[in-house]
């Protein structure tokens, strides 16, 4: 990363640190930055680059590290560039949030306002670091009303905004929002003024892990096959719903829905999305309900709870149920290599895996009727290996062929020969040499196809044992209350 310092005396503040968010084009030319603070002010700033790039991800994210040596610290796809689509465009969020976490900055200054940029100021204001926006060019027509408030929530989380006139007339209106306004040509000199002491750093907590950890894009993705689940349903509840992907998701396709979520940050983190969401403790919430929805989904919880507090949660679960209600369960799978060895110990508050057929257990206890189970519907086929891999079989060599003529040399057979005739003694060598040669060939063929056979029975077989690393990471139950 860049850095310039510049010397001014902040009392007992000391000199302040700026996180400098911005694009670069890769090409010739320079990066879009909002300039530098004015020489009265001593501010070191890094500079956090990024740019678009339409090259296929090798990480199967919208946003991955650009490597030493590269122009800028991060690319990002350019699907991420429009501003549309909310939670899907959020390509920078898990980067950014770590970049803060370990350059400790006192602000950040988000230069250029893109899909992958416009939700830093509410990651920057949920980790407890000022955030400013520099955009000096009118945005795009927004039109879907969701990423209306999606933007303006944004805004209003920064300490100062600067927009051109046309746009800050949109978008910074009423309260306090004359106070944040501040012109693209004043920006630089006025923000020295905007910067406060440094307070107490925020503690690591299960919000920091959310948004350092986790990739809304990915997760958006993951999610929506569950959609299905719940078309029709007139009231979905999403219990434990996190930021609100979910719940998103089903806004998209028109089903009515809201959410619990316990973390007060991550709650209003999502309620800044336009979603419903209530801060409450999931079980205490859910112990209180009766018979209020037609669909609730509950999606990686169970995990998170001992085995006596996952019972009381189905129990409460089936009695919020209206009767023919659906009940959607999702959590890790216990048979899932990649889930145990590559994800789930990577959250704070994962206590133990539970088994499908467990909780399938417990809900059928409870009256529920597994209706299905993406662990039934993907068989789970376990192929037995031996310790050490059989010998590799020898290829055979393949016979030379037999010599073109024959031994007869006689002032007779030459004269044949030169006539393009052959003696019936020379016929008959060559015949028997061909008949040799043609039983030594099937021979070595059969010989390369039995080897080539074994050959394909061990990469069969290595196969059939790597496929056991393509079994779905989570288990899905979609379960049912009868009808009455």
């Amino acid at each position: 990363m860049a850095s310039s310092k510049m010397a001014h005396d902040r009392g007992d503040v000391g000199p302040a640190r700026i996180l400098q968010v911005v694009e670069v084009d890769v090409g010739d030319a320079p990066p879009r930055v909002p300039g530098t603070p004015a020489p009265a002010a001593a501010v070191e700033t890094l500079s956090w680059r990024f740019a678009f790039t339409s090259a296929p991800s090798p990480t199967g994210l919208d946003a991955w590290p650009a490597g030493d040596g590269a122009a800028v610290d991060v690319w990002v796809s350019e699907q991420a560039r429009p501003i549309a689509g909310g939670f899907e465009r959020q390509a920078l969020n898990r980067d950014f949030a770590r970049a803060v976490l370990r350059h400790r900055p006192d602000a950040v200054v988000i230069a250029g306002l893109f899909g992958c940029t416009v939700d830093l100021p509410r990651i920057a204001d949920l980790l407890g670091v000022q955030a400013f926006v520099f955009q000096d060019e009118p945005l795009a027509a927004i039109e879907r009303e969701d990423d209306r408030a999606w933007v303006e929530d944004a805004l209003a989380r920064c300490a100062a905004v600067a927009l051109p006139e046309a746009e800050a007339g949109r978008w910074l209106s009423g309260g306090r929002a004359d106070a944040r306004r501040l012109s693209p040509e004043a920006f630089a000199e006025a923000l020295p003024a905007r910067l406060v002491a440094r307070g107490q750093r925020r503690a690591f907590d299960y919000a920091a892990y959310e948004f350092c950890s986790r990739d809304h894009p990915l997760l958006m993705r993951m999610q929506a096959p569950d959609v299905r689940h719940f078309r029709g349903c007139r009231r979905v509840l999403d219990l434990g719903c996190g930021a609100g992907i979910f719940l998103d998701l089903l806004r998209r396709e028109g089903i009515p829905a809201e959410g619990v979520e316990r973390a007060p940050e991550i709650a209003d983190y999502g309620r800044g999305m336009g979603l419903a969401i209530r801060t409450a403790d999931a079980l205490e919430f859910i112990g209180g309900v009766e018979a209020g929805f037609d669909g609730i989904y509950c999606g990686h919880f169970v995990e998170h709870l001992p085995f006596d507090a996952v019972q009381r949660l189905i129990e409460s679960l089936a009695r919020a149920l209206e009767p023919g209600g659906v009940l959607v369960l999702v959590f890790p799978d216990p048979e899932s290599i990649r889930s145990q060895l590559l994800g789930f110990w990577r959250d704070p508050e994962h206590v133990r895996f539970y088994h499908p057929e467990l909780i399938e257990s417990v809900a059928l206890a409870c009256g529920l009727q597994c209706e299905w189970s993406s662990h039934d519907a993907q068989p789970h086929e376990v192929h037995p290996f031996a310790e050490r891999p059989p010998a590799l079989p020898a290829m055979p060599a393949l016979p030379a062929a037999p010599p073109g003529a024959g031994s007869g040399q006689g002032r007779w057979t030459r004269l044949l020969r030169r006539l393009g005739i052959a003696s019936r003694d020379e016929v008959e060598r060559r015949e028997a040499a061909w008949r040799e040669w043609a039983t030594a060939m099937n021979a070595a063929v059969a010989a390369r196809d039995a080897a080539i056979g074994n050959l394909a029975g061990r990469t069969d077989s290595l196969w059939a044992v790597n496929a056991t690393w393509a079994w779905n990471d989570n288990v899905t139950l979609r379960l049912r209350k009868p009808a009455e």
